[in-house]
């Protein structure tokens, strides 16, 4: 039997009813679509990352590619802009960029590779797609494309095109990719304040030693963190980065050879269409940008917990005084961190920072790895939480096309995920049900999530997306995180009762953190499995208050919250010893 490949969920590329089709992955059958897709006779290819070990594994092979790329483009990008800057230098500025388009183009060649060499494909659909319009500005504005159809069916179509052109069928129809909405400051009250209270607390910064942006902390500790290291506090906020004309001569003529596999060679031809225009045509602007004039001239530390991944003009600024002597200092900005088997962010910030500081726990393998305080829960206080409340139930999501590699769930392994959600509430007592509020992720990526849940319990309680975590804890009796990320940070942080499950092959634990969830584990708060943790649910409920507070129990939550998520009563000072400057003196 011969196949139609379908690769997306854009519809032009789908062929008559009747057809026989593979489809590349779930991604491309919207659950919302579910009565046109089910006519096709059709047959859905394997998620590639559903073998085990795979994915550590290609992000170990990755690793030696980006590497490699690196390296490469650190070369080309001095010849360009006529400078003669380290690879940590270039590291800061595109590494972030690099690592996760490899790591997706890896992801669709992997399944484009398996779906060619197992099923017999005789045609695939080609659409018209104005590629200029796919280049993002910037690394912020990449975030905008690589979630879309679109971007992944030209993604698609740029590695087919290499390796199977005999089976494209060409469609006439044209895409172009929607421009970004421009920001729309309209001078209401809350935009004047907010220009207002950040040029006042954003001037006279060129000869101040500390430079802190995004770091986490609130208005309230920033200021008392900066007045303890001896400076006037300043605030600085992200702005916004004009847009940047494509020099398509200069993308043309741009040749880069990163190696000899098929991978490679896709990569290579990919790059200079690719890559944002903040690091080719936009750079030297942003170099000299008026912003970064009124940054210090020569900041000793620089300080930060999110800006050096997206932010491109801080990170070009932050690389030169970097290069310049400055020492950089980053703090986790999430979980995760410490506690997966493996990631990219995690793995990035520790190779380009003087000093990396982390929520507790130590990494011996890299000096520069600091224990420190949380920069998010570290000083805030016990929550009275509501013995006779509900339970709440914390779920997440993941883009349908993967887009960075770290130990989670994938793509469509969502659907896993979800399976596992509905078998934790089926297993709870009627009566428990009527009690749980299910909170949805903020951001739902085309799964729809919620149509899913009302279609398996039509009764749920679906909070508002919008509605605050923090008055949400409020009603909470027991509290139920299901992935590895913050959410059980905060709520035992806050002193709330809680469960944690999740799937140990998609959500891996490196070996370092693995007694800390074996205690959690011998206390009945972490499950592998959905039905024990609900099973553990139904027998608690009753008396939750006094299980909690069960002195083994509440010994395993704070060894566990030393490690991963620490407080401190001297938070501010505990804090100012990891970044000022006389630590690194003496260090």
């Amino acid at each position: 039997m011969n196949y139609h490949l379908i690769t997306t969920a854009l519809e032009a590329t789908w062929p008559n009813e009747g057809t026989n089709v593979l489809f590349l992955g779930e991604w491309c059958k919207l659950h919302s679509k579910k009565e046109f897709w089910s006519l096709y006779n059709s047959i859905t290819l394997p998620y590639h990352w559903d073998e085990k070990d795979k994915l550590y594994k290609d992000y170990q092979y990755l690793k030696a590619v980006y590497e490699k790329s690196l390296e490469t483009l650190t070369t080309h990008l001095n010849l360009i802009h006529g400078e003669d800057q380290t690879g940590i230098y270039w590291r800061n500025i595109v590494g972030p960029w690099l690592g996760y388009f490899l790591q997706m183009v890896w992801d669709r060649y992997e399944s484009l590779r398996l779906a060619f060499a197992n099923y017999p494909i005789t045609s695939v659909t080609m659409l018209t797609i104005d590629e200029e319009s796919l280049i993002p500005n910037d690394m912020n504005d990449f975030y905008r494309f690589f979630g879309s159809d679109l971007w992944n069916q030209s993604l698609y179509q740029n590695i087919i095109s290499t390796s199977h052109p005999d089976k494209t069928i060409k469609k006439d129809e044209s895409f172009v990719f929607p421009k970004k909405n421009q920001s729309t400051k309209t001078g209401s009250l809350k935009e004047l304040v907010k220009y207002f209270f950040y040029t006042i607390f954003g001037f006279n910064a060129k000869s101040d030693s500390y430079f802190l942006i995004s770091d986490y902390l609130g208005i309230k500790n920033s200021f008392l963190l900066q007045l303890k290291l001896g400076q006037f506090p300043k605030r600085f906020m992200e702005e916004e980065i004009p847009e940047f004309e494509t020099n398509q001569e200069l993308r043309r003529n741009w040749d880069i050879d990163l190696g000899e596999s098929r991978f490679e060679q896709i990569v290579s031809k990919l790059i200079p269409n690719q890559i944002p225009k903040s690091y080719l045509e936009g750079y030297k602007s942003l170099k000299d940008h008026p912003s970064v004039k009124r940054w210090p001239l020569y900041p000793k530390i620089i300080f930060t917990s999110n800006s050096h991944i997206g932010y491109d003009l801080f990170k070009i600024w932050m690389s030169v005084k970097q290069q310049n002597g400055s020492q950089l200092v980053l703090s986790q900005h999430g979980g995760h961190y410490g506690i997966g088997k493996f990631s990219f962010h995690e793995d990035h910030e520790v190779s380009t920072a003087n000093r990396y500081l982390t929520w507790g726990w130590k990494d011996p393998k890299h000096k520069n790895v600091t224990p420190s305080v949380c920069v998010k829960y570290g000083n805030q206080k016990k929550m009275n939480w509501d013995r006779d409340g509900d339970l709440l139930l914390v779920q997440n999501s993941m883009h349908r096309y993967s887009y960075w590699m770290y130990s989670s769930s994938q793509s469509s392994q969502v659907l896993d995920y979800l399976k596992d959600q509905f078998s934790f509430y089926r297993t709870l007592n009627p009566d428990i049900q009527d009690r749980s509020n299910v909170k949805l992720y903020p951001q739902d990526y085309g799964w729809e999530h919620e149509r899913r849940w009302k279609e398996e319990f039509p009764t749920i309680q679906i909070l508002d997306r919008q509605k605050q975590m923090k008055q949400i804890l409020k009603t909470t009796r027991l509290f139920i995180s299901t992935y590895n990320a913050t959410t059980f940070l905060e709520s035992m942080s806050l002193d709330i009762p809680t469960l944690i499950f999740w799937n140990p092959n998609h959500w891996e634990i490196r070996d370092e953190a693995k007694p800390y969830f074996d205690s959690l584990k011998e206390v009945g708060i972490f499950f592998e499995n959905p039905e024990d943790c609900a099973k553990e649910v139904n027998q608690i409920w009753n008396g939750v208050d006094t299980w909690w507070y069960d002195k083994k129990r509440q010994s395993s939550v704070t060894k566990f919250l030393n490690q991963y998520a620490k407080k401190s009563k001297h938070f501010i000072t505990e804090l100012s010893r990891s970044i000022e400057v006389n630590s690194f003196v003496s260090h």
